[in-house]
């Protein structure tokens, strides 16, 4: 499965048979990146460094090909981020474009501030260690990053920042969601849905 033109593929992969992805087609050209889980970790850090410009970013962007093109296109930019959402390992789903428009939500996960507990919990429940494993596809690693439990320290944090107050009918029970709301609380940065914002501003 790789990605086309657009960035956009035709059908969900099958993680049971089907290969990992290896490469991008671009114009019909297979163009091969990066493909180890800690390469696009860095790409999400670029793509939320405020202190990099939309200009520094494009230029450092063709270092996700095995092979760094002379010219960079846009074609080139969405199929890297195709690359980046993993989006066939889900089914398709509505385009962000053709939802209204609704107030910004407080973010629910962090790469960077909730590394240590995706550290542990890899380790924990599939005995993986990040740390020291040689290579992961990225692909893999967004499976089994979605697959955690809800026992996981990653989605117990998720669920909480994510949980609507208004929604709690109990008052004590409501006090002490909002206290941890606002313990683990995550600054207004870039999360993957945002992270399309940024390739429009490229």
């Amino acid at each position: 499965v790789q990605a086309e033109q657009s960035g956009k593929t035709k059908c969900m992969i099958h993680l049971l048979y089907e290969p990992l992805p290896e490469a991008v087609t671009v114009g019909g050209i297979s163009m091969p990146v990066l493909t180890d889980f800690r390469e696009w970790l860095r790409f999400a850090a670029l793509m939320q460094d405020r202190d990099c410009t939309a200009y520094e970013k494009l230029m450092l962007l063709p270092e996700w090909f095995l092979e760094p093109p002379q010219i960079f296109t846009g074609d080139m930019l969405y199929a890297l981020r195709w690359f980046y959402d993993a989006a066939d390992l889900e089914p398709e789903q509505k385009s962000r474009d053709t939802e209204d428009p609704a107030p910004r939500k407080p973010p629910t996960f962090d790469w960077t501030v909730d590394s240590k507990f995706v550290l542990a919990d890899f380790r924990r429940f599939y005995g993986i260690d990040l740390l020291r494993t040689e290579f992961l596809h990225w692909w893999e690693f967004r499976a089994l990053f979605s697959a955690l439990p809800p026992e996981s320290q990653t989605m117990q944090r998720i669920g909480i920042r994510s949980t609507d107050l208004s929604k709690i009918t109990d008052k004590k029970r409501r006090a002490q969601i909002a206290a941890v709301q606002r313990r683990i609380a995550l600054p207004f940065q870039l999360d993957d849905g945002d992270i399309a914002e940024v390739f429009d501003s490229i």
